[in-house]
């Protein structure tokens, strides 16, 4: 009998995270699924920690390749998998020990939607809280709907994301011309589809922030170039449009004004400050807080005071 859930665990050089990783899913309240390990080419240690968890439960099924990139990956897991859902978790954040059974109850008692996502605490690179990612909208089958139609563009947690394999096949997977944004990329596309994408409001992941994954240690690339890239072809596409290439995007934007290219900037390390301040604030260090902080006030007023004014 095939299992309810497939979890899928993309991984490449994460030896240090890895086993916290693999084993917040195998103590899952929730017991009826397979867990897909890909390994992508890993060089350190990882392919060991692989081994040694797939020989102590046999509801892991291992897949090890050559270097391919994660979206590619997670497109090769989910066409094995033999669940009727899929969930993903990245090879270095956490599931709490509730999070499948969670997820398929609401599933159960939701049929019409098709994909759900969470909230998540912020933890450090020791396992520390420093707060929580939360991402506004989408609560409701309505306001997916109308994402579309007042062409908002939805956004949520990956690593807390389970789906109906038929819906994530049949919309086209992951594509790795977005990568690193092809998750954002993936989640409006589904949308667009027709398909129902609704975030759950409880915390049922922890997401790790550390200096080697990918939205730290290539922030500006991230954030920015890439994430506005994204946003771009959404827009295209919904307006009808052809999306342009990666290429003819940095090419149009050489073109825009110094002072908006500065403007961007401007924005683009306000929000990062203003989170490195919340991650400052969990971790007790108030003098790196109160500069952070300030400075991001000092470069975006706006975004800050509406930041403060939802948490009150």
């Amino acid at each position: 009998m095939n299992p309810k859930i497939s979890v899928i665990i993309p991984v490449y050089n994460q030896q240090r995270y890895l086993a916290e990783t693999i084993s917040s899913v195998l103590e899952q309240t929730f017991y009826d699924f397979e867990l897909i390990i890909i390994d992508d080419g890993s060089k350190d240690n990882s392919i060991n920690i692989i081994k040694y968890y797939s020989g102590k439960d046999n509801r892991i099924i291992t897949i090890f390749q050559d270097n391919a990139g994660k979206p590619e990956s997670i497109n090769r897991a989910a066409i094995v998998a033999r669940g009727e859902y899929l969930a993903f978790i990245d090879h270095d954040d956490i599931m709490l020990p509730d999070r499948l059974e969670k997820q398929i109850i609401f599933h159960s008692n939701n049929l019409e939607v098709d994909a759900s996502s969470c909230h998540c605490y912020y933890i450090n690179e020791n396992g520390k809280p420093m707060g929580v990612q939360r991402f506004p909208g989408n609560k409701t089958v309505e306001e997916c709907k109308s994402s579309v139609i007042n062409n908002k563009i939805i956004m949520c947690a990956f690593t807390g994301l389970i789906v109906r394999k038929q819906n994530f096949i049949s919309s086209g997977g992951l594509r790795s011309n977005f990568w690193p944004t092809d998750d954002l990329e993936f989640f409006n596309r589904f949308v667009e589809k027709g398909n129902i994408l609704v975030i759950n409001q409880e915390i049922l992941m922890k997401y790790r922030a550390h200096n080697s994954s990918t939205t730290i240690a290539s922030a500006w690339h991230v954030y920015v170039e890439k994430t506005d890239y994204t946003k771009d072809c959404i827009l295209l596409r919904r307006a009808g449009k052809q999306e342009i290439s990666y290429e003819e995007f940095i090419e149009r934007n050489k073109k825009k004004t110094y002072l908006k290219k500065i403007n961007r900037r401007r924005i683009f390390y306000a929000m990062i400050l203003q989170k490195e301040a919340g991650f400052a604030i969990y971790s007790k260090e108030y003098t790196a807080f109160l500069w952070k902080i300030t400075a991001a006030t000092i470069l975006y007023p706006s975004f800050i005071i509406a930041t403060i004014r939802k948490r009150l």
